[in-house]
């Protein structure tokens, strides 16, 4: 039994107060046709909607078989609608976008009817209103009388105890209209059927029970017909869910069904993607000058430690043996300056084909073969290994292959063969940058052109002859294979037009050497530049002893474990190493760090400051969306829908439109940004290797998931008669 004790029900709109119900008594029970009259405004459809559970009641007590339902939740309302009631609404409420067997289709679903008699019921029902010839016209192709067979048979479907009618026949011609009627006259047989009509005499004949309502209270209650009402059956709750393929295939028919909206709703997460996209690029490029790197150490990668001693004595060879073979270093690179070198002052020219035009002109950061492993440490000392960033195509690794290298630094010129072409993502794990290109050469060229550029960087040259000097800075210095053991070329001029003896003083970037009864040649040659002899050239260097060294750990981890081991390495109280770990500085140390800090906490509030401009100018763009398909969502908890399969829907809806704008844009980034030049607004594609991809994979999915909660919290804001309202006005 459905039973209202002193009902009341208020409006409030505008700050006005307004009366639906008033006192309202009523017992209602199954085997009755129930027809409930009255004037426009008098309260009928208020009836009918709180005795449905679409609408709330603010005063008495509403009991469902006695018991009572003025502590029910929304849930419990979904419930009940769910279990008990079927709705004919008078202004249809379809799914405009379905077609009428879709529309039927759905309340079938929803209630878990199996799915192999699915099919045929839908088209039974359909059958019985007459409507066969029209199972594939949308809701919005079909007429009013047509489209209230399509809610007549959906109530049908359902086949629910309790059936609310509101209007059922108002749109239909009189000859449709009697047929509806006995419909539900033979559906009252076994059910309760609530009829709201404003023409009695189209009931008359069935209806066993007339209800008129004035002014939002009950004036008659007449019983037409003598029937027993029963209670309603006791149903259990529905606990049928629909599986994940099942919610897959009806959230694919609602993007199909509305496809300005579905394009609409993919529009906006492409937006958000490539908003995202360039603020994380704008972030890493911004971010790359203040992670702690030091960026006056060059090559920087994260398992690079450099290292000298405090006392500025060099490294023998047996403690760089003692650190090659220490468990947590996999290779030492002594004479390391090519490494600080910002490649400024050399040029790679590689001659593509015998046409003197034919050049391509490259600035390669210059790396030690032995960070390969020794797998090439049996190449020929002119053999090279190029590396190119992944931009590059395939072609172009064998274009390079076997062509001429020159390194051009100064006025000097040295030739190689490019024997090996690889992408610099492929030894990223070495390297420091994946968008850099690389030289890695044989390691007695290495030490070889780490002491002359290093030399020639870091060289303060002064000359003592017969009582005066001559101080020399930023001039190249050079090897002569015509000099003898202590003989050196300068630059001839007025003033040195002969040779004369004179005392030597070098200072470098490894060691200080003054040597003795230099004989100084003057030689027309470039202005800004020395020859040495080998001999000459040998001394400076200690005979290959290095006053630096880099150690390169078997992983970033063990870098950083080794960092700190090497700084806490003392004697006599005295720290024995000066330790630098290019890659991170230490934050804590210094006022460099503590801004630092400051700076990397800017990046991220200008970072998240940008989420939330994305994440509102969205939601701004898709408030229109929710609004337009807050009346379908309404519609499908009338028909069995509860909380969590309009949930299901929502979060489907958004997600599947963002995953297919995510892999849009991950077409893009395999196909489009190989071509893609420096400049352009798409080279932002370049950034995203596969963990920026995975990075952005999460905000389009922690995106969806905040749209759809507030989609959510919007949909159940009011009450499914409140919604459904004012759709209508």
């Amino acid at each position: 039994m459905i039973k209202l004790k002193n009902i009341s029900k208020f409006y409030s709109k505008n700050q006005t107060v307004s009366l639906g119900l008033r006192k309202v008594n009523l017992e209602l029970g199954l085997h009755e046709f129930v027809a409930i009259v009255g004037e426009s405004g008098s309260g009928k459809t208020t009836l009918l909607n709180v005795i449905s559970g679409i609408d709330t009641y603010e005063e008495g007590e509403l009991y469902i078989n006695d018991e009572e339902t003025s502590y029910y939740s929304k849930e419990d309302w979904e419930n009940y609608r769910k279990k008990y009631i079927a709705f004919i609404f008078q202004s249809y409420n379809l799914i405009e976008s379905y077609t009428v067997l879709q529309n039927v289709e759905a309340a079938l679903i929803l209630s878990g009817y199996p799915k192999d008699k699915l099919r045929q019921r839908a088209l039974d029902i359909i059958g019985k209103v007459g409507l066969s010839d029209h199972i594939k016209h949308k809701a919005t192709k079909l007429s009013g009388g047509q489209k209230q067979r399509v809610v007549i048979a959906r109530a049908i479907a359902k086949d629910a105890p309790v059936v609310v009618a509101d209007e059922p026949t108002g749109n239909l011609d009189s000859e449709s209209a009697k047929m509806i009627i006995n419909l539900l006259a033979e559906i009252a047989k076994e059910k309760l059927v609530i009829v709201v009509t404003h023409d009695f005499s189209q009931v008359e004949e069935v209806a066993t029970r007339k209800i008129r309502v004035f002014d939002g209270e009950i004036v008659e209650d007449k019983k037409i017909v003598k029937v027993v009402p029963e209670k309603l059956p006791i149903l259990e709750d529905k606990d049928y869910k629909m599986n994940f393929k099942e919610t897959t295939k009806m959230v694919l028919r609602n993007l199909l069904a509305t496809p300005k909206k579905s394009l609409l709703l993919f529009v906006i997460f492409a937006f958000a993607i490539f908003f995202f996209a360039f603020a994380y690029a704008t972030f890493l490029d911004s971010r790359s000058g203040l992670t702690g790197q030091n960026y006056d150490f060059g090559f920087i990668p994260e398992t690079r430690i450099v290292l000298n001693k405090t006392d500025g004595s060099p490294f023998t060879e047996s403690e760089i043996t003692d650190f090659e073979n220490h468990s947590k270093v996999n290779t030492v690179v002594p004479f390391d300056f090519l490494m600080t070198n910002s490649y400024g002052d050399y040029e790679w020219e590689i001659k593509m084909s015998n046409n003197i035009y034919d050049r391509e002109y490259m600035n390669l950061m210059i790396l030690p073969i032995s960070l390969l492993g020794d797998e090439y440490q049996n190449w020929n000392i002119n053999e090279v290994l190029l590396t190119l960033p992944n931009y590059y195509e395939d072609e172009a690794l064998s274009n390079f292959l076997g062509k001429e290298a020159t390194l051009k630094f100064f006025t000097k010129s040295y030739n190689f063969d490019i024997n090996k072409v690889i992408y610099t993502n492929d030894i990223i794990n070495v390297v420091d940058e994946e968008y850099r290109s690389y030289v890695f050469i044989h390691d007695d060229r290495w030490d070889y052109f780490g002491k002359l550029f290093g030399f020639n960087n870091y060289a303060t040259i002064k000359i003592d002859k017969s009582g005066s000097s001559i101080d020399l800075s930023d001039y190249w210095v050079s090897l002569a294979s015509d000099l003898n053991d202590d003989e050196m070329y300068i630059y001839y001029d007025f003033e040195n037009t002969s040779d004369y003896q004179a005392d030597i003083m070098f200072e470098t970037f490894y060691t200080n050497k003054t040597i003795e009864n230099v004989t100084v040649r003057p030689k027309v040659m470039s202005q800004y530049e020395i020859q040495l002899s080998q001999n000459l050239f040998d001394q400076i260097f200690d005979e290959n002893v290095p006053y630096q060294i880099s150690i390169f750990a078997n992983d970033p981890i063990e870098a950083s474990q080794l960092y700190e081991d090497l700084s806490r390495e003392k004697e006599n109280g005295v720290n024995l190493y000066q330790v630098y770990y290019p890659a991170n500085v230490n934050s804590g140390e210094s006022l460099e760090g503590l801004i630092l800090i400051v700076l990397n906490f800017g990046l991220f509030v200008m970072f998240g400051l940008m989420f939330l401009a994305i994440y509102f100018i969205s939601y701004v763009i898709i408030k229109n969306i929710i609004n337009s398909k807050m009346t379908d969502y309404a519609i499908f908890r009338t028909i069995g829908a509860n909380k969590g399969t309009i949930r299901s829907f929502i979060y489907l809806e958004s997600w599947f439109m963002a995953a297919f704008a995510y892999i849009i844009f991950l077409l893009l980034v395999i196909f489009i940004s190989p071509f893609v030049e420096v400049g352009s607004p798409l080279f932002i594609l370049k950034y995203f290797d596969f963990k920026n991809l995975l990075y952005l994979l999460l905000f389009v999915s922690f995106f969806a998931v905040i749209l759809s909660r507030r989609y959510l919290s919007r949909v159940y804001h009011d009450s499914v008669a409140e919604t459904l309202r004012r759709e209508m006005e």
